[in-house]
C-alpha cells in the first residue's frame, strides 16, 4: 500500500504531462496489440501496462545488449526478422533516436503483415534527451509525407499537447530543477498547471492560428 502511494506521489510530480497524456493514449488503444508484437526500443516507462500476456508472442528488440533484449537489432537494418511475420509493431518514443527513420519506417512496413498495424510515439516540443543519441524532431507534415510515401495508411493521428501543456511541462521542469526545500514550495502549483493543460481541449486553443500551432508530440496508429 505504502509502495502503491509513493509510486503515485512520484508519478504525480514527476512525470510529464506528454507522457501522461500518452499513457492515457495506449490504454485507449490496447487493443491494437495483437497476434506477434514486435516492440522496438520498447524499455518499460510511465505507467502503461503492455498487454504481453494477452497477445501470441511479444518480442522485445533493441540496439543495445545491456538492455536484454530478445534479439539485439538496429531499426533501419532487420535482417533477423523475416518479411511480414509482425501483426503489431511499438514503437514508442523510438525514432527521435533514430540516425536514419526513412530506413527504419520501411523495414517496419516491409516486416509488417499485411493489414498489420504500427504504434508510433514521438516528441516535438521537448527537451533534447539521447538514448544514447537524439537526432530529430519531425513536424505533423513530414510524418504524414513520409508515412503515406512508404505506403502506410494513417489510422490515427493524435497531437500530444498544445501551447498551454508544452509551457506546464516548461514550468514542471523548471520546479524540478529547483533545490529540494524550494521546489517542495513550488510543487503548491502543480494543481494550477494542472487546470492550464486543460485549456489545450478548447477548440478556441486548437483552431488558434498560433496557440494551436505548438504541439509536445505525435501519436500515430498506422495500417499496411
Amino acid at each position: 500500500m505504502i509502495k502503491k502511494l509513493k509510486n503515485s506521489v512520484r508519478y504525480y510530480f514527476w512525470v510529464t504531462y506528454r507522457r501522461k497524456i500518452l499513457d492515457k493514449l495506449l490504454e485507449e488503444n490496447k487493443y491494437y496489440y495483437k497476434g506477434v508484437v514486435l516492440d522496438i526500443g520498447g524499455r518499460d516507462r510511465g505507467k502503461f501496462k503492455k498487454p504481453k500476456d494477452k497477445v501470441e508472442k511479444w518480442i522485445f528488440v533493441d540496439i543495445e545488449e545491456k538492455h536484454n533484449p530478445d534479439i539485439v537489432l538496429d531499426v533501419a537494418d532487420m535482417n533477423k526478422i523475416e518479411s511480414e511475420s509482425i501483426d503489431t509493431i511499438n514503437t514508442l518514443e523510438l525514432f527521435e533516436h533514430v540516425g536514419y527513420p526513412e530506413k527504419g519506417l520501411k523495414e517496419c512496413y516491409r516486416v509488417l503483415k499485411n493489414n498489420g498495424y504500427m504504434i508510433i510515439s514521438v516528441p516535438f516540443l521537448f527537451p533534447i534527451h539521447a538514448d544514447p543519441h537524439d537526432f530529430q524532431r519531425w513536424t505533423e507534415d513530414k510524418w504524414k509525407q513520409v508515412l503515406q510515401e512508404i505506403g502506410f495508411s494513417i489510422e490515427k493521428f493524435e497531437i500530444m499537447g498544445r501551447y498551454f501543456t508544452v509551457l506546464a511541462d516548461m514550468k514542471r521542469t523548471c520546479i524540478k530543477s529547483m533545490p529540494r526545500p524550494l521546489r517542495y514550495v513550488f510543487y503548491l502549483f502543480c494543481p494550477l498547471l494542472d487546470l492550464l493543460v486543460k485549456l489545450d481541449n478548447l477548440k478556441f486553443v486548437q483552431n488558434h492560428s498560433k496557440l494551436g500551432k505548438f504541439h509536445g508530440g505525435y501519436f500515430i496508429i498506422l495500417r499496411k
